[in-house]
């Protein structure tokens, strides 16, 4: 049932976005044509830097670094293994901070073969693997790998996550 939440989440926001573009003849949108290579390559580098940014401050337990990582606006939307919320506070912000203080140590945290496309100069999917472990102050090793896929929309603010989609899945 969570993988039908996650196609159509995917569905709607690539829709969405790119059906915002006045279409061309060839059913692209415009603005992903007008976008020049140069462009495209600096977007994807800032884009890889912000999530690279994500991993280090799990590192670091920077919990405000990874609450401005996400966008706090009234179209957030996230679907995460099995559940959709659109309610900034409850998806990410008490998770994050209730995530961060538990941690005692961070093992390991990367994120790999990462996929961006360029919707528009505004507008970013980016697709990518993860992999972590953890130890709690508990005691308890928590690992887990799995896929996420995150929509940043450029701002004032810069780059933010205004839907995102994935899964965990925990190993030993």
């Amino acid at each position: 049932m969570h993988g039908i939440k996650f196609t159509l989440l995917f569905v709607i926001i690539i829709g969405s976005v790119v059906g915002c573009g006045k279409q061309e003849s060839n059913g692209i949108p415009s603005s992903i044509n007008n976008i020049t290579e140069q462009n495209k390559v600096a977007i994807t580098e800032a884009i890889k830097e912000r999530v690279s940014g994500y991993a280090d401050a799990v590192k670091r337990r920077d919990a405000d670094w990874l609450l401005n990582f996400w966008s706090n606006e009234k179209d957030f939307a996230m679907a995460g293994d099995g559940e959709l919320t659109g309610d900034y506070e409850s998806g990410i912000a008490k998770p994050t901070r209730d995530f961060i203080s538990g941690i005692k140590s961070v093992l390991h945290f990367k994120f790999s073969d990462g996929h961006t496309y360029v919707i528009n100069e505004n507008a970013v999917s980016y697709a990518t693997n993860f992999d972590w472990g953890i130890v709690l102050w508990s005691g308890d090793t928590v690992k887990s790998k799995g896929s996420w896929l995150y929509l940043f929309r450029k701002s004032d603010n810069g780059w933010k996550v205004v839907h995102s989609a994935g899964t965990h899945k925990n190993y030993k």
